[in-house]
């Protein structure tokens, strides 16, 4: 646009001078002649004639300028204008940028506003969505933390209650501690008591046969007054261990028997601990097999050895053995024919903890019991009345 409007420009000005050139150089040969005609008539004296020819020179020439003048200024007025033009074309062209870019920031500014109106908008939807939601949970969580709260009263006097139970427990524990203790120590006291009784009823018996019935019995009952007393002592008040109580045993067996000092005992006991229902069985098996090698398995004035032995045998199995290198059975022996208070008392034993009972002749004799170690195969302990029931004297 600014191209074609100075094009058009140059080109009336190129127009206008040309045609003022064409005037002044008209008006210049006018003049020339004029003056000439003013020299002419001078030099002809005639000078009317040279002044009005001088007068018409001076108002040509002062037109001519006039003409001149005017078409300066009539140029530069033109200049002014295309100047003018031009600058009110780069104002408008200004405004119009300037136009152009406040529209711009103004369209971004609109974008903005529908953009955070959006925004806005879109997050007082998700705020008016979340109030509900977030009021709701914390009704329920308040109605949660309320029941966790009444839960663990519940549970705090619960514990409450099951620590009074567990030291009424304890007590109750400690209560029967004592009273099995005492109840061990009153058997262990009894037992002692009887035996003192059949020790003084012996004396006054003059009959071998019934004061070594006597002695047997005190024996039996001894070695059942040393399980009650191995109970007594026990910590746990249930488990007797069997290498100890084996051991006082014998003790009190070789101290029982003068022919007991010429009698080597070896002992192999496993560190094994027995409730009292197996080891009132075994204290009693025990006692007869030993008490019956001492008396009957070596001459009166030799002396021998008594193999004692309890061991493992795995799958929760028992071995128990009791083996001498005296003299052995007499030939023809046969346990099941036997009316011997000592082999039926062991017999009763044996079926008593549900085992196997092996007498034979080995370098000696040789007793083996094999049985369960675990409680679930015996009978109870009340069972022993049928057991000694069904026993008889030789």
């Amino acid at each position: 646009m600014r191209i074609v409007l100075a094009i058009g420009l140059l080109l009336c000005l190129q127009v206008t001078a040309s045609a003022q050139v064409l005037k002044t150089d008209a008006g210049a040969a006018r003049l020339k002649l004029l003056l000439n005609a003013s020299h002419t008539d001078s030099l002809h004296k005639n000078y009317q004639s040279a002044i009005h020819h001088f007068i018409q020179y001076r108002q040509l020439k002062d037109s001519l300028l006039n003409i001149t003048s005017q078409g300066q200024i009539k140029k530069l007025k033109q200049l002014y204008q295309t100047a003018k033009k031009d600058n009110e074309i780069t104002v408008r062209e200004k405004n119009i940028d300037l136009l152009t870019g406040q529209n711009k920031l103004t369209d971004i500014n609109l974008s903005q506003t529908r953009a955070i109106r959006t925004i806005i908008f879109i997050v007082a939807l998700i705020t008016a969505l979340l109030l509900p939601i977030g009021y709701l949970s914390f009704r329920l969580k308040k109605r949660a933390n309320a029941r966790l709260q009444e839960q663990e009263k519940a549970i705090n006097q619960k514990n409450e209650a099951l620590q009074q139970l567990a030291a009424q427990k304890d007590n109750l524990l400690d209560e029967k501690e004592l009273l099995i203790k005492e109840i061990h120590h009153r058997v262990k006291n009894n037992l002692q008591v009887v035996i003192s009784l059949l020790n003084t009823q012996s004396a006054y018996l003059n009959d071998p046969h019934a004061t070594s019935a006597i002695r047997q019995s005190q024996h039996r009952m001894q070695s059942i007054s040393l399980i009650h007393q191995k109970l007594y002592q026990s910590e746990s008040r249930a488990l007797i261990n069997m290498r100890e109580y084996t051991h006082e045993l014998i003790q009190y067996l070789r101290q029982s028997f003068d022919d007991a000092a010429r009698i080597h005992f070896n002992i192999d006991i496993a560190d094994i601990e027995l409730d009292v229902l197996k080891a009132v069985p075994i204290g009693l098996i025990l006692n007869e097999a030993i008490s019956n090698a001492i008396k009957h398995a070596f001459p009166a004035d030799g002396s021998g050895r008594i193999d004692i032995e309890l061991s493992c045998a795995g799958d929760q199995q028992l071995n128990l053995s009791v083996a001498d290198n005296g003299k052995g059975l007499s030939p023809g022996f046969n346990i099941d024919l036997c009316k011997s208070l000592g082999i039926n008392l062991m017999t009763s034993m044996c079926r008593q903890l549900n085992g196997q009972l092996s007498v034979k002749n080995k370098n000696g004799v040789s007793i083996a019991i094999t049985f369960a170690g675990d409680t679930s195969s015996f009978d109870e302990l009340s069972s022993f009345d049928d057991v000694f029931s069904s026993t008889t004297l030789s």
